[in-house]
């Protein structure tokens, strides 16, 4: 059952969560059932977000060896505030 409550704005690059009151409603223990699996989804998301990330920034520095381009890249994500994979390679081969 879809449920409303996400909400993003693209140009800024935030998000916000407002659930209606029909989750509250629900009992605590199926709030964190589904609120797990909605942080595994969202974790799916975010690594292949990282994924094309890496790629977008790889593409960029052609002349770079492989371990140039993850340096860069856990440089970008430092500066970004993001929390950088520990094995990129991994997930570069899992998200082909």
């Amino acid at each position: 059952m879809p449920i409303g409550g996400l909400f993003a704005d693209l140009e800024l690059g935030v998000g916000a969560v407002n659930l209606p009151d029909g989750f509250f409603a629900a009992s605590s223990a199926i709030q964190i059932e589904v609120i797990a699996d909605w942080q595994r989804e969202f974790e799916t998301l975010r690594l292949r977000a990282m994924v094309r990330l890496y790629r977008d920034l790889a593409a960029a520095l052609p002349q770079c060896s492989d371990a140039e381009k993850l340096e860069r890249f856990r440089v970008t994500c430092q500066s970004l505030e993001l929390d950088c994979p520990e094995d990129m390679p991994a997930l570069l081969a899992k998200y082909e």
